[in-house]
Parts: C-alpha cells; structure tokens; sequence
C-alpha cells in the first residue's frame, strides 16, 4: 500500500528530475489560468523586466494590476471618438494615472464621511451579470446546454477581470455622491426648534467704535517734536550722506519739514500701539465702556433688539454701519454668554473701525414650530458643484510618481 523509499542514487535521482518537472508543468497552468493582466505582471515581476507597481500617488503605492485596470478603462473610453488616442502609450498612461489619482481621492473624501461598498455587493453585481451573460448565451441558436460555458466559469473569468480593489474603488467613485451625499435630509424637530429660536433671538448691547485713523489725528494734534530731537536726527542723516559720499546735502532748515513729518509718523506708530493697549485696558474696569468712549472721544451707541440676521449689516440710531458677523471673535464672545455681565468685549474688527461691546440682554419669543420648507431644487446641484470643487482643490497635493520601468516600457 505504501510506496516504498528509494534506496539507491538512481532512484533518487530520477524522482528528483521528476518533481522538477512536474513543478513545472504546475507552475505553466496557474500562470495559464491568470487574468491576462495578472499574468503578465507576474511574468515581469519574476523575469525581472517590470514592477509589481506602476508607482505611486500621494505616497501610496499602485499596484500594476490596478493600473492596468485603470489604462484598460482609459482605452475603452477614447475608442469611442479617437483610435489615434486609444492607440497612444502615453496618452493612457497619462489617463489612467490621472483615473487613479481621482479614484484615491474619492475614497479619501468616502473615509472621511463614513461612506463604504462591501466587497459582497461587487461579488453580488458579478454574479448577477454572470447569469445574465449565461442566460443570453443558452437561449442562442445552435448551441446545446452541454455546449453553453458554465456560469461558474464565467463567474470565475469575470471576477478576474478586473482587481477587486479597483472595482471597490470605482464603485466608491461612482456612488458616492448619488448614493451618499445627495440625499434629502429632513431636519428633526428638536433641529426645527432650535432654528425657530435663533430666528426669534434678539440681542441688546451698546458699544463703542473708533478708528486707528480717529486715534492718529487726536495723537497729532497733541504731538510736538522738540528742536534739539530735530538737530540730532539731522546730523545723523548728514553723517550718512557724507559715509555715502553723496553731495550738496540740503541744509537744516531746507531738510527740517521732512524731518517733523518723519520723526511724527514714527512717533505715532509707537504712541497709537501703547495707546490700544490702554483702551483694552479700561475694559476690564467697571464701566469700562464708560472709560473707553472717554479716552477714546467717541459716544456710546445703544443697540437694541437685535436679531441675529441684523448682524450682517447694522445700521446703528446714528447711521454709522456695522458688520459684527463678519468677525469670528463676535461670534465667540456670544457663544460664550456674557449678557447682563456689564462686562465690555473686544475689540471686535469690522474693516477699519475698532469695536468694544457692552452685552445687555438676549431674549427669545415663543414661537410656534413651523414645517420646514420644501427643498431648493437648485441645492443639489450646489451640492455637486461643491462636491467636484473639492476634489479639484486637493487634486494638486495627489502628487504622481511614476515607476521608471513602465515609462521606459
């Protein structure tokens, strides 16, 4: 029953020559049996002519398999309107990097939200078109059931077709955004509460608001530059010239205007940033508010019952404008609830002026709960262009390396 073990060298020798080649004859039918892509890739990879990746995007590798799948793709698509096109090496190599690099970025932006296909409802489209293919191919004339492929076997040939991961990948690409992000989200009605009540708050504060230039023109008017500062900033300039050797240096008199306007900026410059400081100062005393309009030469404005759309465009009892929205720190300081405190915030930008806010009261009014109103029918279309917009926008940080071997290919 059992073989028994060769005790000779010959014996040896010859069973040795057989598993050698029968190893062989193994080895030629799986490669036999491969994809076309995935045999050529191991052929080149075991030969050494070719790589195992076509190279890399974002420093992620790509695999050869994958790149031929994407290169397949780009072929089929320019055989539609241009052979010449279809027929160019560099033109689908070009494409189906590029095919690569959008397929990696829309599994990026899916990672980020969540968004996945199974590899079992790939494996369930596969077999869906196996059947249907096998059901054609049965039904034609001439051909008898024993004659007709076995829907395993073209099962099995259309799964090899392609990489897995490549048909996950452009599943990804393709749903993601009809299956995922374009759906109609109906706000609950805690979230239709909430919106109620910040359409219905109201804001009351006073404030207070100047300009750098306001502060400049108070600073100059009161600012005056002694004779011997003067005289020294002369010499010194008169030394530069002579260093320079530059001749007919301007007398003092002659130089003396530009001298005042000169040392009046750099003064300015440096009073109006200790001056600021000052200002921020007295708002954390009581009645800072108070105190700044008094230093500062400004009235108080009062504000109230201000609702939060107001913000973007407020025009105060005096006509002055405000854009408090426009301000991150605004919006921070609300959140942080500092109504009926009497403590003053800021300063808030709104172009040039300087803003500092007394916060007084925020009051809601009881309003029914409204349905909420029927969807844009242009915000999906937003959605999308939004949606292309940042795949456009990161496409430049993909960057490509390709594999010299292939380029030289």
């Amino acid at each position: 029953m059992f073989e028994e073990e060769a005790t000779t060298w010959k014996e040896k020798l010859t069973r040795a020559v057989f598993a050698f080649f029968l190893f062989i004859i193994v080895s030629m039918l799986i490669v036999t049996f491969l994809p076309g892509d995935a045999e050529q890739s191991l052929i080149g990879a075991i030969t050494g002519t070719s790589s195992t990746k076509a190279g890399s995007i974002a420093g992620r590798s790509v695999p050869a398999d994958y790149f031929n799948a994407a290169r397949r793709e780009c072929y089929y698509r320019y055989q539609q309107y241009s052979k010449d096109l279809a027929n160019s090496e560099d033109t689908l190599r070009s494409c189906a990097f590029a095919t690569t690099r959008e397929l990696f970025i829309f599994g990026d932006i899916a990672k980020a939200i969540g968004y996945s296909v199974s590899e079992t409802s790939i494996k369930r489209d596969i077999s869906a078109q196996a059947r249907q293919i096998y059901k054609e191919s049965s039904s034609q004339a001439g051909f008898s059931e024993e004659e007709s492929q076995p829907l395993d076997q073209i099962y099995r040939q259309i799964l090899r077709s392609v990489p897995m991961n490549y048909r996950i990948d452009t599943q990804v690409a393709y749903s993601l955004f009809p299956a995922f992000l374009n759906q109609k989200l109906e706000p609950s009605a805690e979230e239709l509460k909430v919106e109620q009540e910040a359409k219905s708050a109201k804001l009351s504060f006073r404030l207070v608001a100047f300009t750098e230039v306001n502060l400049l023109n108070q600073i100059e008017a009161k600012l005056t530059i002694p004779e011997t500062e003067l005289l020294a900033e002369y010499e010194k300039e008169k030394k530069e010239s002579i260093a320079n050797k530059e001749e007919n240096f301007p007398s003092f008199e002659t130089r003396k205007p530009v001298l005042i306007s000169k040392l009046k900026f750099e003064k300015k410059r440096k009073e109006l940033e200790v001056w600021k400081k000052k200002i921020q100062n007295l708002g954390l005393e009581p009645n800072g508010l108070e105190l700044i309009a008094k230093e500062t030469g400004q009235s108080i404005e009062s504000l109230p019952g201000v609702t939060l759309g107001e913000l973007k465009n407020l025009r105060s009892p005096k006509g002055t404008n405000f854009r408090l929205a426009s301000d991150p720190k605004f919006w921070e300081a609300v959140s942080g609830n500092p109504f009926g405190s009497k403590k003053v915030a800021g300063p808030f930008t709104d172009n040039d002026k300087q803003i500092f806010i007394e916060f007084g009261t925020l009051a809601f009014s009881e309003a029914a709960i409204s349905p909420s109103k029927p969807s844009d029918p242009n915000s999906q279309n937003k959605l999308l262009g939004f949606f292309l917009e940042i795949n456009k926008s990161i496409a430049g940080t993909y960057n490509i390396e390709k594999q010299k071997s292939l380029s030289e290919e």
